[in-house]
């Protein structure tokens, strides 16, 4: 999965919202911990939902964050969930990449929840940047 989304933001406040705490709880999560250096720990929670706890396989200030993601009761075998900036005139772009999917029906569901998920989430960061406004509900799901 990879998708580039455009932001009328500056890409300084947009890698805040996805490597600081503070900024991962407005648009992604309940509760955020993000250690900002590569082998560093992170952990992303929802209420009622799961926790993510891994490793940050990346982190490049300014520009991008690669976590090893986990799922939990499964297995992902090392799918790799990153996000990058750039400038781009007028704004950001942001790209939103999730690989390392194994082939095989078993993964399917996975593979399009993510694809779904991160698509949702993608449009929420750029509801809360550009506008201020949180579109996550307690209906979703």
């Amino acid at each position: 999965m990879n998708h580039r989304y455009f932001l009328r933001v500056a890409p300084e406040a947009v890698f805040r919202a996805i490597s600081e705490p503070e900024g991962l709880t407005r648009w992604l999560c309940d509760a955020a911990e993000v250690a900002p250096a590569a082998g560093g720990r992170y952990s992303l929670s929802w209420t009622d939902g799961p926790t993510h706890v891994g490793t940050v396989l990346e982190f490049v200030p300014g520009r991008r964050v690669s976590l090893e993601w986990t799922w939990p009761s499964e297995e992902l075998n090392g799918t790799v969930f990153s996000m990058s900036v750039e400038p781009a005139p007028g704004g950001a772009l942001l790209r939103v990449e999730h690989t390392g999917f194994p082939p095989g029906e078993r993964w399917v569901d996975l593979y399009a929840g993510a694809e779904w998920g991160w698509t949702y989430f993608a449009m929420n960061l750029k509801s809360v940047l550009e506008h201020g406004h949180d579109l996550r509900s307690a209906h979703d799901g």
